[in-house]
Formats: structure tokens, sequence, C-alpha cells
């Protein structure tokens, strides 16, 4: 009976340890699953990467990636540092497609130039009693800053017929200055005085620029009104640039004579070109105006590259550009209108060429120069001589243009 006793006494000890051991397994594998790391569902979580240093991006970058990067700092664009680091979008930068060559760049590492007036009117007349708006006697823009400093050094009493003195002060960011002297007439009525016309017949001339290497034609608008492009070939024109139409004050419109003039003009025999009044103010803007200017041509045959015709420079500054904007306006005009199998060009004065159009241009310009033999340094394929052309088939003025080939 006792041995028996010992026997169920050690068979109960067992069976418990045995349970206190299932016990314990139970809970320490528990834990152990509970520690045992997920599969990472690679379509919904990203792993996490060690952070990149921002020098480190910066030294993979190719050359065109550096210098979009510049460009956008010197725009006046910057990236907030306040916002969030997205680790997940730190990638190996692909390598960037090569710029094409003919694209003028429109980088600026240091604002070196002084802001330039574009217009200046040094003897206004302001009629008594009137307020004085200094921007509607000047246009000035920088080659960086967007937002130019002006200051008017002086007093105008427009209470009080006089001429009164002053100085207009242009500062940009960077502290350059440009300074030119004005004076304001304050008067009881304006005078105008009439412009001062040098009239030009066609058979002059031709006799002083058609040439074995030159041909002369005319460019014309709705300002011409009715033109007989018949008699305007019989007095020896051989070609003209025709305004398509343009981009005022927000507007896209078709010149009211285009469709006749290019349709007669071509019946005449003249070679044809042409030309789109700008005032875009930024890349958006000048696809808009190219692909509406696409819509109006209707794939029309053109003798010329397209026109890029900007004029508007008083009160430049209301349009809140740099003057690496304007030109980028027209190097986004260039290409666009390439897309559509055409070429462009650029038409400007000698003045702005040298002052306005900064970057260098893909294409031969065509020039605007009133005088007798142009002095411009720059490459142009043709010279628009006069304004103030009379030629058979027109009544009033209109421009003479030299084609050079």
């Amino acid at each position: 009976m006792k041995k028996s006793g010992k026997i169920l006494a050690t068979i109960g000890v067992l069976a418990f340890l045995t349970v206190v051991g299932a016990f314990v397994f139970y809970v320490i594998s528990q834990i152990l699953g509970k520690a045992e790391p997920k599969p990472v569902d690679t379509l919904t979580e990203t792993p996490i990467e060690m952070p990149v240093s921002s020098n480190e991006i910066k030294e993979e970058v190719t050359d065109v990636s550096a210098q979009e990067e510049t460009v956008s700092e010197n725009e006046g664009e910057s990236v907030s540092e306040n916002e969030p680091e997205v680790i997940e979008e730190v990638k190996e930068p692909e390598p960037a497609p090569e710029a094409p060559k003919e694209e003028p760049s429109t980088e600026v590492i240091n604002d070196t130039m002084a802001p330039i007036f574009l217009t200046f009117s040094g003897s206004p007349q302001v009629k008594v009693g009137d307020a004085f708006d200094i921007h509607k006697y000047v246009g000035y823009a920088d080659d960086v800053d967007r937002e130019v400093d002006i200051t008017i050094n002086g007093t105008v009493d427009t209470s009080v017929v006089g001429a009164y003195p002053i100085s207009i002060v242009l500062t940009d960011d960077a502290g350059h200055t440009t300074v030119k002297d004005m004076t304001v007439n304050v008067v009881t009525d304006i005078v105008s005085a009439p412009p001062v016309t040098i009239p030009e017949t066609f058979a002059d001339f031709i006799a002083n620029y058609k040439t074995d290497s030159t041909s002369v034609g005319i460019d014309v608008s709705r300002w011409q009104n009715e033109i007989d492009f018949s008699r305007v070939a019989a007095a020896g024109c051989e070609f003209a640039y025709i305004r398509i139409g343009g981009f005022d004050d927000g507007e896209l419109y078709t010149d009211r004579y285009y469709y006749q003039n290019i349709q007669n003009a071509k019946a005449a025999g003249l070679k044809v070109g042409i030309y789109w009044h700008a005032e875009d103010k930024n890349p958006e803007e000048v696809r808009a105006c190219v692909n509406y200017l696409m819509a109006v041509l209707n794939g029309e045959h053109l003798d010329f590259p397209i026109v890029y015709d900007w004029e508007d420079f008083k009160n430049f500054e209301r349009y809140g550009m740099n003057l690496y904007d304007l030109n980028e306006n027209y190097a986004t005009f260039e290409r666009e209108v390439e897309k559509f199998g055409y070429s462009a060009c650029l038409y400007s004065s000698k003045n702005y060429m040298l002052n306005a159009w900064i970057t260098e241009k893909k294409n031969p310009i065509w020039l605007a120069h009133y005088t007798s033999a142009t002095n411009y340094q720059g490459p142009y394929f043709m010279w628009q001589q006069s304004c103030w052309g009379q030629i058979d088939g027109i009544a009033g003025d209109v421009d003479f243009d030299v084609w050079y080939y």
C-alpha cells in the first residue's frame, strides 16, 4: 500500500510538471510569434531607405538638371524648407536628355546687369490738374528681377503750370541702379508735334536696294486696308509679309484682312510669309498662341519663317517679367512652331536687339532699322528699311523690306 501510494504520487507530480511545461511552452511560443516579422507587401508599403543628403543628390544630377535648378532659383522660385521630406521619392536620377544645342540657355548665375529703360520720354506733357503717372512715360526691366524698384527724385505739382525737373532711379535686388533725368511740363493744353516722315517711292527703293542677291518687298496688315496686289506686283514688289493675327490684351485674334491678303498676294505671284503680333507673358500663353495660329494657317505653304513680333515695351513692367522671361517666350514660340514643320524667327529693332533680346537666337532675325544703311552687326535675313513707303496698289504708308538670300 505504501509502495503503490508512492507510485501514484510520482505519477501526479509528473502530470503536473507536464501541464506546467506545456503552459510555459505555449507562452514562449506566443511571445516568439509576436516578434516574428511580417512579410512586406510591395504594392502597399515602401521599405524605409536611409536618408540621402542633399549634397549627395546634387552630385548625381546631370548638367541639364543642374542648369534647370539654377534657373528656378534666379527666377524667384523656391522650395519651402518646412515641407516634409518624402524619402520614397529619393531615387537614383535617370540620365537627363541632352538639351538641343540650338536652344538658348536662360541660366543666370549672377545678376551683373543694371536695370534698363526700354522706353523713356524725356520731356512729357501733363495737362494741368491731371495726375502725374510715371508709368505712362517709361518702360523698364531687369535681366533677373521681375520687380524693379523705381524712385522719383523731385516734385511735380500738376496744379501749377511749369517745367519740373526730376530724376528717375531704377534699382534691382542686387543693388544695381540706372538713373535718367526727365523734365515734366505741366501745360494748359497738350500740343503734339507732327511725326517726322521720310516718304520713299518703291521705284527709288528698288534702285537703292535691289541687287542680284536681294529681293524687295513689303509687310502689311489691316492698317493698309484693301490692297490691290496685282498693281503691287506690277510695281516691282517680289514678296509680302502678312500679319496673320496676334494676342492683344489677353485676347487671341485673326487679322481681319489676313485671308484675302494671303490669297491675293499668292494669286499675284508674290512670295509670302506671316507674322504674329505677340504680347504673351509666359510659355503657356505662347503655346496657346501657336496652336491658334496654326489653326488659322491650316497648313498654308509659306516662303519665309513665321515671325514673332513683340513690340509692347512701353510700360513693360506691368507684365511682371524679366528679360530672360521675354527671351524664353520667343524660344518657346520657335520650338512650338517647329513641331508643325515650319521655322520661326524674331522681328525687332536694332535698339531692342542690343538691349532687350539678350540671349543668342537660333535663326537670323528680321531687323527693323529706319536708315539708309544699317550698321547692325548681328545676323539678319531681312531688313525693314522704312515705314513710310509709297507703292501703287496701297493707299497710304507701308513698310519696305529687303530680303537677303
